[in-house]
């Protein structure tokens, strides 16, 4: 019997948890508000162009708001980088102390501070922090494989989320930045009229989902190298071999790098698909302890 299970709920944990959370979610409003100037606030002001097609106002109106989104999204996209990577620190922190493994400062930078864990958490922690992992893995006698058991959840949580929402989202700016091009035609075929009121206003919805996919794309080799390491490791716990607290390092180092750069995705998505990820991560775990025990 391990003990992560019980220290999972220990109100350090749970602060730690409530801090990254909140982090997060600041990171996603910032996320939102992107994409409201860049792409929601475009595509309204290019319809009502077609509403109202003599209306100056409207069409001064996309100019701006095309202007501002092209200089916003550099700012906001560093404020979210920054708000991401305190965020993915201070979950390496929290998995640390809960898995008894150390800091690595090449690899997550400065760790971060108690009072800044304090000044983030909620004063009140939220029930639906408690009880994360399956506990299931409770039963596991061996530390290690205990451990290794809450990293492949940890993967396989969301790896399947980030894959559909990057379609979803790839057909969204599509259709969205035809969609804007193809309005600037609607008062002939003028070049200037299509430039400025078609072509640059697809820029930022262009714009939006190419962060998602360097995002995505930058992530996917460190989710590819996570995957075969825990892959290996499993196999290796599952024919009774040892695993090393050299690899669990590793795998946790990887999992950090994940976090830093995988795209964030919004939580409404999360809700959406929450109980399916729930049943996806609880089910690995179960044949996993099935193969174990046996």
């Amino acid at each position: 019997m391990n003990a992560i299970i019980s220290h999972q709920n220990d109100q350090s944990i749970l602060d730690k948890l409530s801090a990254q959370r909140n982090l997060y979610n600041k990171a996603k409003t910032l996320r939102g508000v992107r994409f409201g100037l860049g792409v929601f606030l475009i595509v309204c002001l290019s319809v009502s162009r077609l509403i109202w097609a003599d209306c100056e106002i409207v069409d001064t109106a996309l100019i701006i708001a095309t202007a501002v989104a092209l200089i916003a999204e550099p700012l906001l996209e560093s404020t979210i980088n920054k708000r991401r990577v305190l965020a993915a620190q201070i979950q390496q922190r929290l998995d640390n102390e809960l898995y008894g493994l150390e800091w690595d400062d090449c690899v997550c930078g400065r760790e971060p501070s108690d009072e800044l864990i304090c000044d983030l958490k909620d004063s009140l922690v939220d029930e639906k922090l408690k009880n994360w992992y399956d506990v299931g893995i409770g039963s596991i006698e061996d530390d290690r494989v205990a451990i290794l058991l809450c990293q492949r959840e940890n993967i396989s949580y969301d790896s399947g989320l980030r894959h559909w929402y990057v379609i979803l989202c790839a057909w969204v700016a599509s259709i969205l930045a035809i969609l804007v091009i193809a309005l600037s035609f609607v008062e002939g075929w003028d070049i200037m009229k299509i430039l400025v009121f078609g072509v640059l206003p697809a820029i930022p919805i262009v714009e939006w989902f190419t962060a998602i996919f360097q995002d995505n794309a930058a992530d996917s080799e460190h989710l590819l190298s996570l995957e075969d390491l825990v892959k290996s490791e499993t196999e290796k716990a599952l024919s009774g071999g040892t695993v090393s607290k050299k690899s669990l390092q590793k795998i946790q180092n990887l999992l950090f790098l994940h976090r830093k750069s995988g795209y964030l995705i919004p939580s409404w998505f999360y809700r959406w698909k929450r109980k399916r990820s729930e049943q996806r991560a609880a089910y690995s775990v179960s044949e996993f302890l099935k193969k174990y025990k046996t």
